[in-house]
């Protein structure tokens, strides 16, 4: 999320090291989902939720929808790596400081994919 502490403390102390930048940049398609992101979409794009019923009008209310929905999850950061068909590389990880096991998560996610 934009306002969340523990996604800018991630990219400071993790995302800013070396190993796991160059790994990123080489290997990766980052994408980032903002579930507070309340830019209004328009009414041709709103739906009515799965999970709660409730009509979703903004990016970051979809975001969180589909983070649920896909991932049963709802936490921030919340960080998965997926395939070119949109299947789990690795169990999705959220907020750890630990560079070494964002690097070990990387690693197994490349290696994942390239066994399919």
């Amino acid at each position: 999320g934009h306002g969340c502490v523990n996604c800018r403390e991630m990219e400071a102390r993790v995302w800013s090291d070396p190993r796991v930048l160059s790994r990123l940049k080489e290997n990766f398609v980052v994408v980032a989902l903002y579930v507070d992101d309340k830019t209004e979409l328009p009414e041709s794009d709103w739906y009515k939720s799965d999970y709660d019923s409730k009509t979703k009008k903004s990016i970051g209310k979809q975001n969180a929808d589909f983070q649920i929905l896909k991932f049963n999850n709802n936490a921030q950061p919340y960080y998965v790596t997926l395939d070119n068909q949109g299947n789990l590389l690795q169990n999705p990880i959220a907020y750890n400081l630990d560079i070494n096991s964002f690097v070990e998560f990387l690693d197994a996610s490349v290696e994942a994919y390239k066994n399919n």
